[in-house]
């Protein structure tokens, strides 16, 4: 991201009530989808975290790949496809560590909702949203 990108952000051009609902319609999906393959969260009882996400992680590697291909080929609705291919895929990986990932989930969520301008910024060669005090590596 350009740093002239991270000081024209925009606000959301769509609503909050659309973009909440097509993402809980989508989690809904990959619950179902789960479900009815039989390799949700149940199929991973007694088995820790990071040996599930060992079991998926190729998964997710290859529609991250996929989307990197879409972006190189400039094709929008390509684009747009493979980032929710890996949303689907990400959401996947929560649903199939069952209450451990939807603690991580809820860990994060508050982690990111007390963030403020107070005491992150945006690194304008990257964009990424950084802590102004106590990783000062992630600056250089």
């Amino acid at each position: 991201m350009s740093s002239d990108s991270v000081r024209n952000l925009s606000p959301n051009r769509i609503d909050k009530e659309e973009f909440v609902s097509t993402v809980a319609g989508m989690a809904e999906q990959v619950w179902d989808f789960h479900n009815r393959w039989g390799f949700g969260s149940g199929s991973f009882d007694g088995v820790n975290p990071s040996d599930v996400i060992v079991e998926r992680r190729e998964i997710l590697a290859e529609e991250i790949r996929e989307l990197d291909d879409a972006v190189s080929s400039s094709d929008d609705d390509e684009v747009c496809d493979e980032a929710g291919d890996v949303l689907f895929v990400a959401l996947g990986h929560v649903e199939a560590l069952g209450r451990n990932g939807l603690r991580g989930v809820e860990r994060v969520t508050v982690k990111n909702s007390l963030k403020t301008e107070r005491t992150h910024a945006i690194r304008a060669d990257t964009g990424k949203l950084l802590p102004k005090e106590g990783k000062p590596h992630k600056w250089e």
